[in-house]
């Protein structure tokens, strides 16, 4: 039978053990989160996100995409920044710049859409 002086430190081990492993749990998930969050993008992923109305996440997935040399995706990207916050409301803001330059690099992969809405803007300048 445990003495009353070792029962504080009995509850102190316990104390710091439960505590360890709390520590360890939460390390564990937030590992696990981000490791969810360094997978690649898909275009799937990212028009999921779009038609479900989570443009603003969509645009950051489009734009990933573009910077791996996906041609759609920068062509989804550059039509979500032309028409900004007119379309998207507050979770995209009109970037022109930025678009005519995703544009243009789906233009130059191959993407008529791409094209004609880069000629159009040219038109309208």
């Amino acid at each position: 039978m445990p003495s009353r002086h070792s029962r504080p430190a009995l509850r102190a081990a316990l104390s710091l053990a439960l505590f360890l492993a709390l520590v360890l749990t939460v390390v564990l998930a937030a590992s696990r989160l981000s490791a969810a969050t360094r997978v690649a993008p898909t275009l799937h992923a990212a028009q999921q996100a779009y038609y479900q109305g989570r443009y603003e996440h969509s645009l950051v997935l489009f734009e990933r995409l573009a910077a791996q040399q996906n041609a759609e995706a920068a062509e989804c990207a550059g039509f979500m920044l032309l028409h900004g916050d007119g379309l998207y409301g507050t979770q995209v803001r009109r970037n022109l710049p930025r678009a005519k330059a995703l544009l243009l690099q789906a233009a130059q992969a191959g993407r008529p859409a791409a094209s004609f809405m880069l000629n159009m803007l040219e038109r309208t300048d």
